[in-house]
């Protein structure tokens, strides 16, 4: 195998698996991938098209944590603030107790600010829920959009 290839499919490869790690964003490290060779290629394997393509499904699927949250939040009934708030205490989570801290302080953002607005636990948890959903699909999301992007890689090279 070519040593620029490999090098490329292991920068694919942490990708890939950074898709599932939050904080980590996936597609955007696959592009860099697909860079990587079409760069070491002087871009004859590995077009302009080809990495724009892919760039556009890298700003999706690495964008996708945002608003996938963001929509499911406000599809269950959570207000702005909630989702602004889920993005502090995310913040404040993750500084605090690392990377699980982060899931925490966002579903917590949420609660606290849907708790104060309306005193209904059911509304509360629908509203958090929601954008627990939202999260877990946009992890599905950037692991589908990787797997495209190596995909069509690897497609363009075989052609």
């Amino acid at each position: 195998m070519d040593p620029d290839l490999g090098i490329a499919l292991v920068i694919m490869g942490v990708g890939l698996v950074g898709a599932i790690a939050p904080l980590v964003p996936g597609p955007p490290i696959v592009w860099l991938g697909a860079l990587y060779y079409a760069w070491r290629t002087q871009f004859h394997s590995i077009g302009y098209v080809t990495l724009a393509l892919l760039g556009v499904l890298a700003i999706v699927g690495g964008t996708s944590d945002w608003w996938l949250s963001y929509l499911g939040a406000r599809r269950a009934g959570a207000s702005g603030w909630a989702t602004l708030a889920s993005i502090v205490g995310g913040i404040v989570g993750f500084v605090v107790l690392s990377l699980p801290g982060m899931l925490i302080g966002s579903v917590g953002g949420v609660v606290v600010v849907e708790f104060a607005r309306h005193r209904d636990w059911r509304r509360v948890l629908r509203a958090s829920g929601g954008y627990l959903v939202g999260w877990l699909l946009s992890t599905v999301v950037e692991v589908v959009v990787c797997l495209l992007m190596i995909g069509l890689f690897l497609l363009v090279l075989r052609a």
